[in-house]
């Protein structure tokens, strides 16, 4: 009630009521990104606040800068619950710690009014320092309404400890290396990446999260690793002799299912803020997040660059010996997903906020997308939350597109109504397969066809988005095969305001590069080795 109220009397705060909880906190969750601060979002106890647990889980595991508040039953109700372990006390009442606390960085339940001043302080804190995350403050509703008392303890912010650097260490490693490359991840910023890369020489790769730190035209950018990565970069991990891993925290869905041999030919130097993220690496070097890279790029800036234009050289002519994009792929109908996605990357102007949802379309996408300049890239990496396209609503006023397949965009369709209200100007592609993909792939390569819940013939049916976008009132455009493609993206791009592009695609396209596994014979999987895509290359090929 009154932090509702508080609200609508506060005309300096920008408002966006979404539909339904899970946006509202993705869309605070790629604000955060987009801003450097954390996006708030504001959702009563009960169904709202179990709503919002996906999305401050998909902000925890990407380290997005995230507030949380949620309205609460009263305090007395609220403390019946916590002192008895009572199921439920109060209508909606639900008591939070247990369930919150372990995916965020900070969790309060406000039980006095004097209290809100060091929590708040507290909470904004923890969000934005060392590894950013989500807090969240659970304020029961007769707190809400109390006058505050003149004085209140405030939070006082302790000091860092973190790793000094050893510039003679890093600059034996130097010395000594013939094939260096910088691993960026989502901890790393553009600036700081481009700036160690050209005033050392060194070939970069980058992970998911770390798409944006390095421009697709960038004459040092070799590719991006992953169980759906490409070969070029995969290539490059594998003979490197040195490998400086910056603000990556080297999950699974980066470096393969065998950590033991990831770039097991390197020196792997790391940094990072999060002592815990360390343990798969020679050299390991904590500092604080946002000077991360940039306290280290200060350290080896007056060193002389690496002598490896032959490593260069080799880099750059194995992106262009094995291009994700096939040529082949421009004849396919239904319309094939890595070409469209190629024709979209192209046309999509600089300084465009891309946010890309989960499932197929991010593995395509995140494969094939041309960062330029300005552009931001936005996905649900840790978590990879079905529906994150509604994030993009966080976005606010800046130009932006999303990305989402047909079983993605269902899941916050209801959002469709928040770009109609507000006017976004938001164009959400739809990418539609009939279904799951990625399931389906999974079910054909490693359960002999037997679907289950990966499209109409198997228990799922998703809308026609065309017709769905008509109901809302919102503008719409469906593209397919033997279509002026890039005439209809050109048209849906230059529309003012929101707009629905539903793209009809091939059912089974394929998603390739990958890492796929084998079946052993007693049914059992084995996933190949890291630099042995899928579709595996002869001896003679690499």
């Amino acid at each position: 009630m009154w932090l509702t109220d508080a609200l609508k009397r506060n005309d300096k705060l920008d408002v966006i009521c979404n539909q339904h909880e899970q946006a509202s906190v993705m869309s605070a969750d790629i604000y955060g990104r987009l801003n450097g601060i954390p996006g708030v979002a504001l959702v009563t106890i009960g169904p709202g606040a179990t709503n919002a647990i996906t999305g401050v889980a998909q902000a925890y595991t990407d380290s997005s800068p995230l507030f949380v508040l949620s309205g609460q039953a009263s305090s007395k109700l609220l403390k019946y619950e916590q002192e008895t372990g009572i199921r439920q006390h109060g209508t909606q009442s639900l008591e939070l710690e247990k369930i919150i606390s372990p995916i965020t960085k900070y969790f309060a339940a406000v039980m006095k009014p004097e209290q809100i001043r060091y929590d708040m302080e507290k909470a904004y804190f923890e969000a934005i320092d060392g590894r950013q995350g989500p807090v969240w403050l659970d304020v029961p509703v007769d707190i809400q309404n109390k006058q505050l008392p003149e004085t209140m303890e405030g939070f006082t912010a302790p000091g860092s400890n973190y790793d000094t650097i050893d510039i003679e260490k890093i600059k034996f490693y130097l010395a000594v290396s013939k094939k260096p490359l910088i691993l960026a991840g989502g901890g790393a910023t553009q600036e700081e990446i481009t700036s160690l890369s050209h005033t050392l020489s060194i070939p970069v790769v980058t992970s998911r999260m770390g798409i944006g730190t390095i421009l697709s035209d960038d004459p040092l950018f070799v590719g991006r690793p992953g169980a759906y990565g490409d070969r070029a970069s995969h290539f490059a991990i594998q003979q490197c002799d040195l490998l400086f891993v910056l603000g990556c925290r080297l999950s699974v869905s980066t470096i393969g299912y065998y950590p033991d041999r990831f770039g097991q030919q390197a020196v792997k130097v790391q940094v990072d803020v999060d002592q815990k993220e360390l343990a798969k690496s020679d050299v390991p070097v904590v500092y604080k997040i946002r000077n991360t890279v940039g306290a280290f790029i200060d350290a080896v800036k007056t060193l002389p660059p690496v002598s490896c234009d032959e490593w260069t050289r080799h880099c750059e002519e194995m992106k262009a010996k094995y291009p994700v994009v096939q040529p082949e792929y421009r004849q396919r109908s239904p319309l094939n997903a890595y070409y469209f996605t190629q024709q979209l990357s192209n046309l999509t102007p600089e300084h465009t906020v891309v946010t890309v949802d989960t499932g197929s379309v991010c593995n395509i996408a995140s494969q094939t997308w041309r960062l330029k300049m300005g552009q931001k890239y936005f996905i649900s990496g840790g978590l990879s939350c079905m529906g994150f396209w509604a994030g993009t609503i966080g976005c606010l006023n800046h130009q932006a597109i999303a990305l989402s397949g047909d079983g993605a965009a269902a899941m916050n369709i209801q959002e469709f109504a928040t770009l109609k209200y507000y006017n976004l100007p938001i164009k959400l592609f739809v990418y539609n397969n009939n279904g799951y993909l990625l399931i389906r792939h999974n079910q054909h390569n490693y359960m002999n066809d037997r679907f289950l819940g990966v499209g109409p013939d198997s228990g799922v049916q998703t809308p026609d988005y065309c017709r769905v976008a008509e109901a809302y009132g919102l503008p719409h455009i469906r593209i397919e095969a033997g279509d002026d493609i890039n005439k209809k993206i050109a048209d849906v791009l230059a529309m003012d305001g929101p707009v629905i592009c539903e793209v009809m695609l091939e059912e089974f396209g394929e998603i390739v590069p990958r890492i796929a596994s084998r079946v052993m014979p007693d049914g059992s999987l084995k996933a190949a080795e890291f630099d042995d895509l899928f579709p595996f290359l002869k001896p003679e090929s690499k």
